[in-house]
């Protein structure tokens, strides 16, 4: 007896997604509240969901065992309609090899319509090219020559295709059934070079086509961190790439593995998703299967578990959008976004006091107090409020230097637009400031397309990696805007950690420090820079015999004159400034005996940092909600990792680009473990409490800026 078909509640009503992957249950996600439903669909049961086509109602299905391939619409109309059901010739390439479909035609139901497969074969030498067969067909696939295909997408009745070198194909019918591919251009414009490993997907909204291109760190090429998203508009009359920074608040995007759909947001039914001007995203990450929220407007992300296990590519979850979500209002799309000065209007400044205010703090008796007892005051006041003192008024500006012994710890320094202002939250007071960094603007004459990409910081020195190959760094204070300019990299930035050796990095003791490896840690490469110099060293070590090194993406720690480099599996390799010369330390043994570097196995995957407390090299290893970080101290005298479960007191700020300690941080937040997340609302920061064991205030859902790094206030003049 067939099982009865149970789809949830409000399926069909806004957008879900839906992972079919060979069982006899299958989960349903729905994206208004993240609750996750196990549902029989008999069509679906044993089989595979390879994707969601037709605007996103439609899905590709198919059983590995006996190669049967059809379409399904989903819907509670009538379960026995059997046009819901559209056959199509047996499938017989391994589902790691298909790598997205798209419908040539108006209609699956039209009898003119076709399936079009786009398949990678990665057996010996590479293959790839296109199946096609008409929509009911019972006849065999037919074989497309495609050697360059990257993007596929229905669009006008056609399916677009993008290729090698930003060439554009269109793969359409001809009067006799037969399809084929044209090629009708090559698409100018300039679009950012990327440092890190991109994903494009290609969405049609409104009868425009546009391309989301994320970056992303990581070892597996679906198990990994999302740094960066951008969405170019590819205009067909011009053929031009042109780089949009609003796609309107009317509408959303949905995106998951090679499947992109724009949805309408607002009140009411045609709302189908609750925040425009976002990209939301489905990635497997290395604790479990996330949904990404990218806001365009203040370029944060935040994500959410939708499953509790990582997946492979072939058995993602797929959006189903509801017909309806077809229509989206159209909306200017705008170059760009910046933010007005009227934008910064309530946040506040930490250099300046509106001179209202200090005009009317003259007036008031306390303008007279013992310069000691203003010295007390000082003492007693936050680095912010030490910055305005001296503002208040002529006798309190008497004050000698006030932020000298102000008590500091790691800001988040982010920037969301294009106009230099920088903020600055501050993690243990849940409070915002604003500054203008004038090298941080970008605009026509400085280079438009430049990108300041913030890559690690030391004692208020941040590195940055700028032009528009990104292979030009320099070190600035953010604070004073002192710059430090460093050699040009011979290839765009590739460090998975970068670091320096002084205090202040213009001087020339300084040494400038970058490494990576490759994913399975065969080779390592090691660079250093002294100031003055016009070029990097680099070295090679290879790792074929014997025991690998896979750099984590962490900073290097100057720890006791040498710089220490972690490892994803916990063993430390160091570099020696003065002799260049690079070491992979015997002990400590690895925390990971064994680990997988290469595939879709998640096991043992974890994120890692390294920081110094007190002293002490500390390593950290976090993987998901479910279990705490695993803290480990270096014993020095032995060598060895020590799991703790406190760490005297002090506070962690983690980054995959820079991670800090704060051996006395102020009372309520020893032991505490902060991360680059806030609330919504920005009054709360994340962070894991170690004597609670508990995150606060969550683990996921939590804003957290594209473009940040953890950076200690530093108002020192530079000499």
């Amino acid at each position: 007896m067939a099982a009865e078909s149970s789809l949830p509640s409000g399926f069909g009503t806004r957008p879900w997604l839906i992972q079919g992957t060979r069982g006899e249950r299958q989960t349903f996600v729905d994206s208004s509240d993240g609750s996750s439903h196990a549902t029989v669909v008999p069509e679906m049961q044993g089989k595979t969901c390879l994707g969601c086509i037709h605007n996103g109602d439609w899905l590709l299905m198919l059983d590995e065992s006996t190669f049967e391939c059809f379409l399904l619409h989903l819907s509670d109309d009538d379960d026995d309609d059997p046009s819901k059901k559209i056959p199509l010739p047996p499938l017989q390439e391994p589902v790691e090899f298909i790598q997205t479909c798209a419908l040539l035609g108006a209609s699956p139901a039209d009898p003119d319509c076709a399936v079009v497969v786009a398949i990678k074969r990665e057996v010996g030498v590479e293959e790839r090219f296109l199946l096609h067969c008409r929509s009911g067909s019972c006849s065999d696939w037919t074989r497309l020559e495609s050697p360059d295909l990257n993007l596929m997408i229905s669009h006008r009745g056609e399916i677009y295709y993008f290729g090698a070198s930003d060439t554009l194909l269109v793969i359409g019918g001809d009067g006799d059934g037969t399809v084929r591919a044209r090629l009708i251009g090559t698409l100018g414009g300039a679009r950012e070079h990327l440092d890190r490993e991109a994903m494009y997907y290609v969405v049609e909204s409104s009868g425009d086509l546009f391309v989301v291109v994320t970056e992303k760190f990581g070892v597996f090429l679906d198990d990994s961190t999302v740094t960066s998203i951008a969405v170019y508009h590819v205009d067909l009359e011009s053929m031009m790439w042109r780089r949009v920074h609003n796609i309107g608040h009317d509408r959303a995007f949905l995106v998951s593995a090679h499947y992109g759909f724009s949805v309408p947001v607002g009140p009411g039914a045609r709302g189908l998703v609750p925040q425009g001007n976002c990209v939301y995203l489905v990635l497997s990450s290395c604790d479990c299967e996330r949904l990404y929220k990218f806001c365009l407007d203040d370029m944060t992300m935040s994500f959410c578990q939708i499953l509790p296990r990582p997946t492979k590519p072939w058995c993602r979850a797929f959006w189903a959008v509801p017909p309806s979500a077809a229509v989206v209002k159209e909306t200017e799309l705008l170059r760009s976004d910046p933010l007005g000065p009227e934008a910064e209007e309530n946040c506040e400044s930490i250099f300046s006091l509106e001179e209202e205010a200090a005009t009317s703090c003259n007036t008031r008796p306390w303008h007279d107090l013992p310069l000691e007892l203003l010295e007390l005051v000082v003492s007693k006041v936050s680095l912010v409020d030490r910055l305005r003192f001296p503002a208040v008024c002529k006798s309190w500006s008497m004050v000698s230097n006030p932020v000298e012994h102000a008590k500091v710890w790691p800001w988040l320094m982010h920037c969301s637009g294009r106009d230099g202002v920088c903020k600055f939250f501050d993690p243990l007071r849940c409070q915002e400031y604003t500054k203008w960094v004038d090298t941080f603007e970008m605009s026509e004459i400085k280079g438009e397309h430049d990108r300041h990409i913030f890559r690690s910081s030391k004692d208020g020195w941040v590195a940055v990696s700028t032009a528009v190959e990104i292979d030009d760094i320099y070190i600035i204070n953010p604070f004073t805007g002192n710059i430090v300019d460093v050699a040009m990299l011979e290839r765009k930035y590739h460090f998975m950690g970068m670091s320096w050796s002084s205090i202040d990095p213009a001087s020339p003791d300084c040494v400038f420090f970058g490494v990576n490896s490759r994913h399975d840690g065969k080779e390592v490469g090691v660079l250093t820079c002294r100031p003055n110099e016009d070029d990097w060293t680099e070295q090679h070590h290879e790792y074929y015999e014997g025991a690998p090194f896979t750099v984590a993406y962490a900073n290097p720690v100057f720890f006791h004159d040498k710089f220490y480099c972690l490892s994803r599996m916990g063993n430390l390799g160091t570099l020696d400034p003065t002799n260049d010369t690079w070491t992979i330390l015997e002990k400590p043994k690895p925390i990971h005996m064994e680990m997988k570097f290469i595939g879709d196995d998640h096991e043992g995957t974890e994120f890692c940092y390294l920081v110094e407390v007190g002293g002490e090299l500390v390593c950290v290893f976090v993987r998901n909600a479910n279990e705490p970080p695993r803290v480990f101290k270096l014993n020095e005298e032995e060598m060895v990792w020590t799991e703790v479960q406190d760490i005297g007191g002090a506070a962690l700020f983690l980054d995959f680009r820079v991670s800090y300690s704060v051996v006395s941080p102020e009372v309520g937040h020893g032991n505490k473990i902060y991360f680059p997340r806030y609330s919504e609302d920005g009054k709360q920061v994340a962070f894991y409490d170690m004597e609670t064991k508990v995150y606060h205030p969550s683990f996921y859902g939590l804003k957290q800026p594209l473009q940040c790094v953890w950076v200690v206030p530093n108002l020192r003049p530079h000499i």
